[in-house]
């Protein structure tokens, strides 16, 4: 799962035909920087390896008031395709930045499809707390490295929490779909 190519797909998704520089603004206003590792740089290399591959389609560019037009693009069959399977990969991840992008665009999918991915991510995130706190169980606490009890109580911690916020998610799903 990529989130830049995700989160890429979704704003052309979003905005319909766009250029890269109205991406990067509404990624801004978005505040993506908050929660993924974004850089700009990162958008324009998204945009022509998508164009590449031929998830994107590019238009003719746009006259521009100083410079060179800039060249918009908008969505293929093949990149809603694409787009759909980042969704439900970064839906169903642990990894709190891939599930962010996934959640940022959870109103993409149909409720029902949305609901069932966000309660299979719940119960996997659980059954993973619950055995870290029985690994846990086993270990001694030690103050020397690699502290091997206190990082499993991190995570576990960290496991729970995400679930519970899932389990908020998901509760509010009703309204917004």
């Amino acid at each position: 799962m990529n989130v830049v190519r995700l989160l890429v797909l979704g704003v052309i998704r979003e905005l319909g035909r766009c250029h890269g520089y109205a991406i990067r603004q509404t990624l801004d206003e978005w505040q993506v920087q908050t929660w993924t590792r974004l850089h700009s740089g990162s958008i324009y290399h998204a945009l022509q390896q998508l164009t590449k591959e031929g998830l994107l389609e590019s238009g003719a560019p746009e006259p521009g008031n100083r410079g060179p037009g800039k060249l918009t693009f908008a969505i293929s069959r093949a990149g809603e395709v694409e787009f759909h399977d980042q969704l439900r990969q970064a839906l169903a991840s642990f990894d709190l930045i891939e599930l962010s992008a996934g959640i940022a665009f959870i109103g993409c999918l149909p409720k029902a499809e949305a609901t069932s991915l966000i309660s299979q991510t719940i119960e996997c995130l659980k059954d993973n707390a619950d055995r870290l706190a029985l690994i846990a169980s086993s270990v001694r606490p030690s103050p020397k490295p690699p502290r091997t009890k206190d990082l499993l109580a991190l995570w576990r911690t960290n496991l729970a929490t995400t679930a519970t916020s899932l389990e908020e998610i998901r509760g509010t799903l009703d309204t917004f779909h």
